[in-house]
């Protein structure tokens, strides 16, 4: 499973678990840092395997040349052991600290952008990207500013319609799903696909093609993460993956393909090159893709989201549907489709499971739905989660927590809903962050929510204000086999004082294989907790 660590407050006293979570808070420490860190930012933590040392690093800004940074370090069992301070150059720290990312208190790179005008037309502009450092968390925030623009176009002088993009902040290149603009042939750009790759200074670096024998809509787009060694701040482009959906309606039966459910699976490398292609069925001629996820590289592909069940109209004729009947899942491995599935709201409905201790039964509606993370098993089932909200005159508004649990055939196992603690402003209109973490035995997968309690607004300087998150954990345990949920514990609270999950580092990089390791602080910042949780 893809490892995620959340952050957890633990307790000695194991009775706070049942016997259907069989949860074990093995282990909590807390310590005071001294009030000159607190004001600086977390920029790292170190776990050692070997001698089993935690370290954490702190760091504010001494000098307009240099940065303190402060060192603690505690043991397997957090106590703490040792403080170490030392005043570096920012160019030595950078050398010494790969993960100290400061290149200057501002500075400006100068890349393009690209949209379509009223009429479609692919038009790229200069965009210049104004980095600011924020020394309270440690990073650049951006201001971006469209400058002139340029029409490009191919070689026999046609205009380039605009599809979609994506950009690479680093390189500053760009990747643009585009079609040709031909008089003779009106729908030739739903059907002739261009993938472009420009660099920063509008250079035409590769073109590949796409065709189709039928119109096409883009029913979705997602670029593959590309990390830069050394650049925590910013990710390029690794390559697209997209899924296309035949086009019909008036006028167009002459173009249109005859099966409304032929759908087509693209993936392509950083230059638009192609790299896999594979047509599909889907259930339902309408298809709301939520989410393409790669997982284990190259190897596996899942496309996630709602269907319009029972409607037999094009993709582009049902793009304004809110209500839905079904979810569809499909899995494209090695390039080739391995299966897709779809499960009706009856269906849904009737495989519900909710923690024994809770009255309500919260479940997908069919309607609005934020998916905040998916995760995969060893034994090859596909978790996604995330909330139901709506959509009012005020903003967005979330509600219940929603997992589906999918088996290895793409079967729906069981939907798990659960009730949010929190029902404040900031955690109606943000939702609860939530991770996903498998147990040693391939049988449990423990699934952690972050409850929001409100903001905390810190002043760093007389113009300037920062706020964080004060977030804290619940943890419940799913039994893969049975398909069931166990009750959620509520960690984070010692003697009526709650201690909150550092934003930035949520969680410790520790990969023990029995445990989960947290980390986070009190409310003012100054008390430092630790703890563990036993994964059975």
């Amino acid at each position: 499973m893809r490892k995620i660590y959340a952050l957890v407050l633990v307790l000695f006293v194991s009775q706070y678990f049942n016997d259907s979570s069989a949860q074990m808070l093995e282990l909590e420490k807390t310590y005071e840092i001294t009030g000159k860190s607190k004001k600086g930012y977390l920029g790292k933590v170190i776990y050692d395997q070997n001698t089993k040392i935690y370290s954490l690093i702190y760091v504010t800004k001494s000098t307009d040349r240099k940065a303190k940074f402060e060192t603690y370090t505690f043991d397997k069992d957090f106590n703490f052991l040792n403080k170490e301070e030392e005043e570096i150059e920012f160019e030595k720290a950078k050398l010494k600290f790969s993960w100290f990312n400061f290149k200057g208190e501002q500075y400006v790179v100068e890349t393009i952008s690209v949209a379509g005008n009223l009429t479609g037309t692919l038009v790229l502009k200069k965009k210049r990207i104004t980095y600011t450092y924020d020394w309270f968390f440690g990073g650049y925030s951006k201001k971006v500013e469209l400058l002139e623009k340029v029409k490009p176009k191919n070689d026999e002088g046609n205009k380039y319609f605009y599809h979609t993009h994506v950009d690479d902040d680093v390189t500053g290149d760009i990747l643009v799903v585009a079609g040709l603009k031909e008089k003779s042939d009106p729908f030739k750009h739903f059907r002739d696909f261009s993938l472009l790759k420009f660099n920063k200074d509008f250079d035409l670096v590769k073109e590949s093609f796409v065709k189709f024998d039928h119109i096409q809509s883009i029913a979705v787009t997602r670029s593959i993460t590309k990390v830069y060694e050394g650049d925590t701040d910013h990710t390029g482009i690794g390559g697209l993956m997209m899924v296309f959906a035949p086009m019909g309606g008036q006028g167009m039966n002459k173009v249109a393909s005859p099966d409304k459910n032929a759908y087509t699976y693209i993936r392509t490398n950083e230059n638009g090159e192609l790299i896999h292609r594979a047509a599909f069925t889907s259930p339902a001629s309408y298809w709301k893709i939520d989410e393409i996820v790669s997982v284990d590289g190259e190897n596996s592909v899942y496309v996630f989201g709602p269907a319009a069940e029972g409607k037999d109209k094009y993709y582009n004729m049902s793009v304004a549907t809110t209500k839905f009947k079904a979810i569809q899942l499909l899995k494209i491995k090695d390039g080739k489709t391995e299966y897709i599935t779809s499960a009706n709201l009856d269906e849904i409905e009737s495989k519900i499971k909710t923690p024994p201790a809770q009255k309500k039964s919260p479940a997908y509606e069919g309607k609005k739905f934020d998916i905040k993370g998916y995760a995969v098993g060893s034994a090859n089932d596909f978790f996604i989660y995330g909330q139901n909200f709506d959509m009012g005159d005020k903003g967005i508004k979330y509600r219940d927590v929603i997992g589906f649990h999918f088996d290895s055939k793409g079967i729906l196992k069981s939907q798990y809903g659960v009730d949010t603690k929190e029902t404040n402003a900031f955690a109606l209109a943000n939702g609860s962050p939530q991770y996903l973490q498998e147990g040693t035995n391939g049988q449990d997968v423990y699934w952690i929510l972050t409850e929001i309690d409100g903001v905390k607004t810190d002043d760093v300087s007389t113009n300037h204000a920062t706020t964080r998150l004060l977030i804290y954990p619940r943890v419940g345990k799913i039994n893969v086999s049975s398909g069931t949920i166990g009750d959620f514990i509520t960690l984070g609270k010692i003697d009526k004082k709650t201690f909150y999950l550092d934003n930035k580092f949520p969680y410790l990089p520790v990969d023990e294989g029995n445990a989960l390791v947290f980390f986070g602080n009190d409310k003012t910042g100054k008390i430092l907790w630790f703890g563990k949780l036993r994964l059975e």
